[in-house]
């Protein structure tokens, strides 16, 4: 008998658009709660609720910000807006604030205060005054709503303006705000730099639009414009970048790394004002737009983690009537993760604060001895930046907050890593697999289950073998009883804590052409 060779695989991104055998040897071809950073495959933290209990009932809106040493988050509900400081709550509902529905509000920061804005009322803004309510903009014209508020330099843009009439196409600018303050007024004069303009020149409404470098960048339902500040008598110009491609819905764009990535509605791409290039063709493109529920693509939304250099792009899949998963797209390399969120309807970006912070050499309470410890002591554990995310449920009336332990709201995650068709043998000669010796790290006694399966030809199923069970800090290896020229490996695992799979190898016998 020929001795056995070790054949190892080091996967990254999931691949799920093409046949499996089509698929590039150095890529997975489905998986779920998992992402792809630091040169390993991650699994996914977990979550739990923030500021609980909530007052009012269903948030469907969240944003971020910070009054000296006190960190905000305002949270929206259909009916009602409340802002919290992660213990105390406080109700800040406008007067006359119509019934709003998740992906209605989007929400800006001009000279450290927050603009919200729900489409149905006149755009609002917070003083930081705890007991008071929110304020509708000065100077806003009587009557007048928008789709969408942003802030720009100096200025607010209010974006797809209705004023009598519904004006899609058209934008305003505010007077350019002192430092620290909201700008006073939109009527344009002489002696001020408010404006407005109409991008009438192509068809569609204004979706959205967010600052690039030293543009602000305005996405129609299919074109894409770029405003530039010029001051003066014009104030800003404009001229189009893009005439194919524009936005799907409010809150699809965010900044990363000087540029953007935008959710396009059939396509996920990136661009620097100039050259716009897809990050998911070839990969999960077809699956990711094909699968979203027409009926709930307006609460599409994307953010990111940048520590991580993580972009979610988060959907509701078909079927589902909240944002159910997240597609996590690494910047530095385009490969792709998938992760599963507990039904939300938006998530948000800012400072997220979790109990104490650091885990202490007397306070740890991980039930193993402390050199199996998989937790880290006497570390925040969570970002001193504006670089955590809130997952934002109406469902379950919560704000849940994201990679702050390792469970899922107590709950064990379950994740898996599955490559299918893997030719080990150049698609020509058949191979019998002994054994899988993979190289993971998490948490001791966690327990990842590993199959295996062949195929002899690609039009052939695939025969799966049973599920091996492989003991972080105890296994070296499973045992396997695979033959076949295409070779099929997953990883499973539902742990208590998080794990990482860095490699594998294949311990495989030559069995010949036949």
């Amino acid at each position: 008998m020929k001795q056995p060779q070790f054949l190892e695989f080091k996967h990254w991104g999931i691949v799920s658009d093409l046949p499996p055998e089509e698929v590039p040897v150095n890529n997975w071809t489905s998986g779920s709660n998992f992402k792809f950073i630091d040169k390993a495959c991650r699994m996914v933290g977990g979550y739990e609720a923030f500021a609980d209990p909530l007052d009012g009932t269903g948030p469907i809106f969240a944003i971020n910000c910070v009054d000296g040493a006190t960190n905000y988050w305002i949270y929206c509900t259909s009916t009602a807006v409340f802002v919290t400081n992660g213990v105390d709550h406080f109700d800040i509902t406008p007067a006359g604030m119509s019934l709003t529905f998740p992906g209605d509000w989007t929400g800006c920061i001009l000279n450290g205060i927050p603009c919200l804005n729900n489409s149905r009322n006149e755009p609002y803004y917070w003083d930081f005054n705890t007991g008071g309510t929110l304020l509708p903009l000065p100077g806003w014209p009587a009557g007048a709503t928008c789709e969408v508020i942003r802030a720009f330099k100096y200025h607010l843009f209010a974006l797809n303006v209705s004023e009598l009439s519904k004006q899609g196409s058209t934008l305003w600018w505010s007077i350019g705000a002192d430092p620290g303050a909201i700008p006073s007024g939109w009527v344009p004069a002489p002696d001020n730099d408010a404006g407005d303009m109409t991008l009438a020149d192509t068809p569609g409404d204004i979706v959205d639009g967010l600052a690039l470098r030293d543009n602000f960048i305005v996405y129609k339902n299919d074109a894409t414009y770029s405003l530039t500040y010029v001051a003066g008598q014009y104030v800003y110009v404009q001229r189009k970048i893009f005439l194919t491609s524009g936005l799907q819905n409010r809150n699809c764009i965010i900044e990363v790394n000087g540029m953007h990535y935008a959710f396009t509605g059939t396509d996920v791409i990136k661009h620097d004002g100039q050259n716009p290039v897809s990050v998911i063709q070839d990969k999960v493109r077809t699956e990711l737009v094909g699968s979203i529920e027409p009926d709930r693509k307006t609460l599409c939304c994307i953010t990111a983690k940048l520590v991580e250099q993580l972009v979610w792009v988060c959907i509701p899949t078909t079927g589902s009537g909240y944002l159910n998963k997240a597609y996590l797209i690494n910047v530095q390399t385009d490969d792709v993760g998938i992760r599963l969120l507990p039904d939300v309807s938006y998530v948000a970006r800012g400072v997220v604060n979790i109990g104490a912070g650091s885990i202490g050499w007397d306070s740890d309470t991980v039930p193993v001895a402390w050199q199996d410890d998989y937790e880290s002591w006497d570390q925040q554990s969570y970002s001193p930046e504006a670089d955590t995310l809130l997952m934002v449920s109406e469902k379950d009336n919560k704000l849940w907050a994201v990679d702050t332990q390792e469970k899922e709201d107590g709950q064990p995650v379950i994740a898996y890593l599955e490559r299918q068709s893997l030719p080990v043998q150049n698609n020509i000669m058949r191979a019998y697999i002994t054994r899988v010796l993979p190289r993971i790290e998490g948490r001791p006694g966690d327990v990842i289950n590993i199959r295996v399966g062949g195929q002899a030809f690609f039009s052939q199923p695939i025969v799966w073998g049973d599920e091996q069970p492989f003991t972080i800090g105890t296994s070296v290896a499973i045992d396997a009883n695979t033959e076949g020229r295409l070779i099929s490996v997953s990883f499973r695992g539902q742990t208590e804590g998080v794990w990482k799979l860095h490699s594998y190898k294949l311990e495989a016998v030559d069995l010949g052409l036949y």
